[in-house]
């Protein structure tokens, strides 16, 4: 009989569903907490080109970290689940197409805060545009939670399979882009309709503001923007195929105990 991994136990499907409701928990506070903590330093914000626009908490939800940390709280607890007795959801969970595509996600939202976001700014800032944060402290909690905590702990998730066969590393890294990039049409498409974009770089006119050699026009914004998603999707593949390389690694290494 092959002895199960630590994550196949209903000790880890315990923490994973705690884990997954505490996100979800977070998650809700982080949105709905808008109008109240956040509303405050808007002018911040949109000064710096952070957001573009304020029209309201749920847009939140366009943003990249939320709902790549929605995804993993949701599979969390479905895979807790299916641990505990569900059938039904321990074959949804045992898809390693599917926690790939997931880990992809939350790994280069860690990736992008430990190289970009964390360097440049403060965890916990103590004052924005002259107001004190004292009150956001929670959301400050929330942001490390959302940023470091859940891409570190489910990316190492993934080290470990829960699938004892070799996956197929550059075909899985394909289909792992139908989501970002699918994602980043639809932020493009939704901001043309509102103004509202969650990044600078999928707004076409602010790209060109950050490039004072070009001038705007409609097509250089589409030009700027089919660039983007490119480069973007390059990084995710890359990404992608090299967690795939990880786990037929770890699976191969599995085998020889």
């Amino acid at each position: 009989m092959e002895k199960k991994s630590f994550v196949e136990k209903k000790g880890f499907a315990a923490f994973a569903l705690c884990f997954g409701i505490v996100g979800l928990l977070l998650m809700a506070h982080h949105i709905f907490s808008y109008e109240n903590i956040l509303r405050p330093f808007m002018d911040y914000l949109i000064e710096n080109k952070i957001i573009t626009n304020d029209i309201s908490g749920i847009a939140f939800l366009r943003m990249f970290t939320n709902e790549s940390n929605i995804l993993v709280d949701i599979f969390l607890v479905l895979y807790a689940i299916g641990i505990f007795g569900s059938k039904k959801l321990y074959k949804f969970t045992h898809c390693e197409l599917l926690r790939g595509a997931i880990t992809l996600n939350i790994a280069v939202t860690g990736i992008i805060y430990f190289t970009v976001l964390l360097p440049s700014s403060s965890s916990f800032p103590t004052e924005i545009n002259g107001v004190s944060t004292g009150g956001m402290w929670f959301s400050n909690v929330v942001n490390i939670w959302d940023h470091l905590i859940t891409p570190v702990l489910f990316t190492a998730f993934w080290f470990f399979p829960i699938v004892n066969k070799k996956i197929p590393v550059v075909k899985y890294g394909l289909i792992y882009l139908i989501y970002p990039i699918c994602y980043f049409i639809m932020c493009i498409i939704l901001g043309a309709i509102d103004g509202f974009y969650p990044y600078p770089f999928l707004n076409g006119k602010q790209m060109c503001e950050f490039i004072p050699a070009l001038e705007y026009t409609p097509t250089t914004g589409v030009l700027l923007l089919v660039a983007v998603v490119v480069v973007l999707s390059g990084v995710f593949f890359g990404v992608g195929c090299a967690l795939n390389a990880i786990h037929n690694k770890r699976v191969k290494e599995e085998k020889k105990d």
